[in-house]
């Protein structure tokens, strides 16, 4: 189940890319943060969403947020999701620019799945 909600995390981070630039996103972490800095990337995905990882799809509830601690009312990265080839392309990404997945904690409700990736910058 755990790999099912990260491969669903993947798709739904692949949604940012048109949301918002991989390389914007990275460049913004950087300057909000610093090396042995840790960050909370959220993802909330209808339950439907999991079984829709590879075309992608739109859904009101699903959504990418980062927080960092200092980035309050900024949080929301995207809205919704559109396939794995995305979710590669930020995953790659994040970790070229330095960052580290350390941690990933699922928390399911009745129509929600949460997915916490706890991310350490390291340059």
């Amino acid at each position: 189940m755990k790999k099912l909600l990260s491969i669903v995390f993947l798709v739904s981070l692949a949604f940012s890319l048109s949301a918002q630039d991989n390389a914007d996103l990275a460049s913004k972490l950087k300057t909000i943060t610093k090396k042995g800095d840790y960050i909370i990337l959220e993802l909330r995905l209808n339950k439907e969403d999991e079984f829709r990882t590879m075309e992608g799809g739109k859904s009101s509830l699903a959504r990418i947020a980062v927080y960092t601690g200092s980035n309050e009312g900024a949080e929301l990265v995207s809205k919704g999701f559109e396939g794995m080839n995305s979710v590669v392309t930020v995953l790659n990404n994040l970790k070229q620019n330095g960052w580290r997945l350390l941690e990933t904690y699922p928390i399911k409700g009745e129509s929600l799945i949460l997915t916490h990736y706890i991310l350490e910058r390291r340059k």
